[in-house]
């Protein structure tokens, strides 16, 4: 397996078989909230495949997009990150030498990739079985640029879409919480979700009690009362509260600050079509 780009030991794994961590993030993108993004809003990918025409227009198409991308052409470690590894994109090439099926169903089956981006690259004689498996877009082969970056500009936005329901915001809010069995807790608040939050105080917490909190957002008037339950925890103190109730208006509120957080994702990572035409 051979990568545009990519360096002599990259060329050296892929040629005993091993998985080749690649991240292809855009030279062009210089807007003030590019560190923003880097830092905190990841997408990942796994590219599935050993077709070096593939790699090669792939290579180009994703460097067009922030997606730190995985390139695998064993069927196992394949398996392995589609099961156990959250991916926002899943790209399988489905004339490859293994079952495409067994990918595309190890996702859809795991709890961190169910609802995962499935991209399958297809030629005329698959794309009805690869529909009928569960892919949501297709690239045809043999792979033309233009027709490509088309299906992934299309995918991204389908990717966004589905990090924004469950991304979570970095966050450093004091609070003190209310735990069921326990005392007022110290604690403060890591990062924020739409269904949840992370918590990190001085003392490990036991999983399943209800917890309650009250907490300001970072620019925003307003608090926001939120009743949930742990659902996992450590011993260093730090836990994960999925919520169970947030009043209405404030979980509008929670909403509306998560977007405008979120929004610096989508305008400092989609490529603007004038920069593509800039770049054929």
């Amino acid at each position: 397996m051979v990568v545009a780009g990519s360096s002599t030991l990259d060329k050296q794994k892929a040629a005993k078989g091993l998985s080749v961590f690649i991240l292809f993030w855009p030279s062009t993108c210089q807007c003030p909230e590019g560190d923003f993004v880097k830092k905190h809003v990841q997408l990942d990918g796994l590219l599935f495949t050993s077709d070096t025409q593939v790699l090669c227009v792939m290579n180009q198409i994703l460097a067009t997009f922030a997606i730190e991308t995985e390139v695998c052409n064993e069927l196992v470690s394949a398996l392995d990150a589609v099961t156990h590894r959250r991916l926002d994109a899943v790209i399988v090439d489905w004339d490859g030498a293994f079952d495409p099926t067994l990918i595309v169903r190890a996702a859809r089956k795991s709890s961190p990739n169910s609802n995962s981006t499935i991209v399958a690259m297809v030629n005329g004689h698959s794309e009805t079985h690869a529909l009928l498996v569960g892919a949501n877009f297709m690239i045809h082969k043999p792979t033309d640029i233009e027709h490509a970056r088309r299906c992934m500009r299309a995918a991204y936005g389908t990717m966004l879409q589905n990090r924004r329901r469950a991304a979570r915001v970095p966050v450093d809010i004091a609070i003190v919480a209310r735990v069921a069995g326990f005392r007022e807790v110290q604690a403060k608040i890591n990062d924020l979700s739409i269904g949840g939050l992370a918590l990190h105080c001085s003392r490990s917490l036991p999983i399943n009690r209800e917890v309650l909190t009250q907490f300001s957002l970072p620019g925003v008037t307003g608090v926001i009362h939120a009743t949930g339950r742990i659902v996992n925890a450590n011993d260093t103190g730090r836990a994960g509260v999925h919520f169970s109730f947030v009043p209405e208006e404030q979980c509008n509120l929670l909403e509306g600050w998560l977007a405008v957080e979120l929004a610096k994702l989508e305008k400092a990572e989609m490529p603007a079509d004038d920069a593509e035409n800039e770049g054929n």
